[in-house]
């Protein structure tokens, strides 16, 4: 009996450690179990933010395509519209060359019709000369009015007159004249008259084509005279513009001071030259030859800044413009460009990250292990911050901005 009670006690010590054991299983478990639905809930809710992360991705996506198709759409119709105006001057330019070629035509017309109508006036002097001394007129027109003379119905007049044998000194002189010029006039070429129809032809022909070249050269010249006065009105007015424009610019390159754009011969302007002079802060009125070269770099900025404000133009290149500017300077070239860039696009040549760093896209030559140099293009955003345009662009040697 002992030994069974011992054995049911030991099982029964045994049962409560099992117990024990199973409780702190199952505290255990609960804990995993805790653990695991508190992680479930958040991976859920990490779930439903990606959800949300990915619709506003979505949203933006959808965005950011609808404006690449407008920009590609803008694109286009500015692409259409400079084909169409590279058209336009192509036929302006091939207009202009026809205009020329028809001057130059119309002045060897009129240069050869002047040398026929010449050469027509000389034969015809000839001609003249030839009848003179052949025929003993006084004028060709005398000549051909012989020439053509019917004769008279004189018969039955001459019939009745009397018979006179003997005549005085005086009438036979005249009568033996008269017989010498008949007998003269016997030897006059029977084609003449012909001859001077034709030559009197040929040579009113000529002269009205002469008289329509001289016309014709009249009218061109009248032309070139309203065109060249329009160019001067419309040189003398962007010249104006250019030259308003100009202060105001070199005014915010060089931080103030004056600067003043003349015409070397005012009385031509289409083929004048340009002056510029200038004065900085604090000196003098000087010629730019004294200037140091980063004052005439700003200057020559603007000065084309000033041109792409009254005119635009597509695109500008500039090639190393800040190479002699200091930061300050950079910084204010960038203002200038910046006023400019919605209507004109600026390519520049720089190796000043000053520069870059108000640029759209950056392009570059990099030479890698193998030996070879690629091009490189890189876009950026209005966002992005300088360290890593550092990063990125150290080997580049170009921005277009």
């Amino acid at each position: 009996m002992r030994a069974e009670g011992a054995a049911a006690q030991e099982k029964l010590s045994s049962l409560r450690s099992l117990k024990a054991d199973l409780r702190r299983s199952h505290a255990q478990l609960g804990g995993q179990i805790q653990s695991r639905f508190e992680q479930h809930a958040e991976l859920a809710q990490k779930a439903d933010q990606l959800c949300c992360e990915i619709d506003l991705a979505s949203a933006e996506e959808s965005k950011l395509q609808a404006e690449d198709d407008d920009h590609r759409r803008t694109t286009a119709d500015m692409e259409s519209e400079l084909r169409r105006l590279d058209q336009d001057l192509a036929q302006a330019e091939e207009e202009e060359r026809i205009g020329q070629q028809l001057v130059l035509q119309a002045e060897s017309d009129w240069n050869a019709s002047r040398l026929a109508r010449q050469r027509a006036e000389d034969r015809l002097d000839s001609l003249r000369r030839e009848i003179r001394q052949d025929f003993g007129l006084a004028d060709m027109e005398e000549a051909v009015g012989l020439a053509y003379q019917p004769p008279l119905p004189l018969h039955a007049l001459v019939a009745q007159l009397p018979v006179v044998h003997d005549l005085p000194a005086g009438l036979r002189d005249d009568v033996r004249e008269t017989r010498a010029r008949v007998r003269r006039l016997s030897n006059v070429n029977p084609e003449a008259p012909q001859e001077y129809e034709e030559v009197a032809n040929r040579y009113n022909f000529l002269q009205n084509q002469s008289d329509d070249l001289e016309n014709a050269a009249r009218d061109l010249l009248c032309i070139v005279s309203e065109l060249d006065s329009r160019m001067e009105s419309d040189l003398r007015r962007t010249f104006d513009a250019v030259s308003k424009e100009f202060v105001g610019f070199f005014r915010l390159l060089l931080q103030g001071g004056t600067a003043q754009l003349t015409v070397t011969d005012p009385a031509d302007i289409l083929n004048t030259g340009v002056e510029i002079h200038a004065r900085l802060p604090g000196k003098r009125t000087q010629n730019l030859e004294l200037l140091s070269g980063g004052e005439r770099s700003l200057t020559a900025c603007a000065l084309v800044f000033s041109i792409l404000r009254v005119s635009p133009t597509p695109f500008c290149v500039l090639d190393e413009v800040d190479a002699t500017l200091d930061e300050a300077n950079v910084d204010r070239l960038r203002t200038a460009m910046d006023l400019l860039r919605e209507r004109t696009q600026f390519i520049v040549i720089t190796h000043n990250r000053r520069t870059l760093e108000t640029a759209n896209s950056i392009y570059g030559i990099t030479m890698g292990d193998d030996g070879i140099s690629r091009a490189i293009g890189l876009r950026l955003e209005q966002d992005t911050s300088l360290t890593v345009i550092e990063e990125m662009v150290e080997p580049l040697t170009a921005v277009a901005i």
